[in-house]
């Protein structure tokens, strides 16, 4: 019988409490969103009402690539998914219709302004394999698989930073971080204050903590310390595993949890079944900060 377990931590996250003799987690449900089937449907509309739009393949299903833009289906999904037939298809074409006129309306690489645009920056955390498909893309390295890129998160569109668009503003490499990336943190940060997580627990003792935002950036709150910090209190562990196989979960359990061997095969399944597949590296947090899992650490979670 599963129990809710009183917690003396801030209100303002959801608290989720599972007793459990053993840690199951279900597999992420597949619908039209995450495996591809309504960006194919939205391109097709698309192609329809702007026969000369530059469509580019992407690798994640919740978003379209048209010309240097990207136009972010993760908001729109939820509000057509419960339609069919014409109605579908108008919310659709109205809504890339708005989207179409930002980009038409949208000035050189340069414009607008950094100012103009320094509150709608946020990170990402990507698979560096995608610098192959998008090698303009304006990234730093983050670990070994794994590469910061960042995005102007605007109300109707996502649009990824690229290194001609940092070329207009001067930005150049050495300055990347003071004049993007710390702004698009504690954008994060402020937008996390409400992110929520999941925390699991066996007979009273924490077991594993999970996001559960909805927001597209659960993963990239592996950037946030506080955000880490508060998982690892809720945890009640000196030092915890992080992981983040996807981009939409981050997972976490103390660094000494008896089922680290499971819950690293887990990450590697995510890893493999996706949607928005990120990485199988593990992370070490404590009070030091965050860190890749040494060799012998990592051969302690495979044994």
């Amino acid at each position: 019988m599963n129990t809710a377990i009183g917690f003396p931590w801030p209100t303002r996250r959801l608290w989720l409490a599972a007793a459990a003799s053993a840690i199951l987690i279900c597999p992420a449900r597949a619908d039209a969103l995450s495996d591809g089937r309504f960006r194919d449907e939205v391109a097709a509309i698309l192609r329809a009402i702007r026969p000369g739009a530059e469509i580019r393949p992407d690798r994640d299903p919740g978003q379209i690539l048209v010309g240097r833009s990207t136009i972010a289906l993760t908001n729109l999904y939820p509000r057509v998914a419960p339609l069919a037939g014409d109605a579908r298809r108008r919310m659709i074409e109205a809504y890339l219709v708005t989207a179409l006129k930002g980009m038409d309306a949208a000035p050189s690489p340069g414009e607008p302004s950094l100012a103009a645009i320094r509150a709608q920056l946020h990170p990402q955390l990507l698979p560096r394999a995608i610098l192959a498909q998008v090698p303009d893309l304006a990234t730093r390295t983050f670990s070994e698989t794994l590469v910061v890129a960042y995005v102007i998160d605007g109300a109707d569109r996502m649009r990824y930073l690229t290194r001609p668009m940092l070329e207009g503003w001067g930005v150049d490499a050495a300055a990347i971080r003071t004049a993007i990336e710390v702004p698009a943190l504690a954008n994060l940060a402020a937008a996390s204050k409400e992110a929520a997580f999941a925390l699991a627990v066996d007979g009273g003792t924490p077991i594993l903590a999970m996001t559960n935002a909805g927001d597209d950036y659960d993963a990239a709150r592996l950037m946030l310390p506080g955000y880490l910090d508060e998982i690892r209190t809720a945890l009640k562990a000196d030092g915890i595993t992080v992981a983040i196989p996807t981009r939409d979960l981050l997972m976490a359990w103390p660094a000494d949890s008896k089922a680290r061997i499971a819950l690293a095969a887990e990450v590697r399944d995510r890893l493999r079944k996706g949607p928005y597949g990120r990485s199988d590296e593990l992370f070490r947090f404590d009070r030091t900060g965050l860190r890749l899992l040494t060799a012998a650490e990592r051969a302690d979670h495979s044994r």
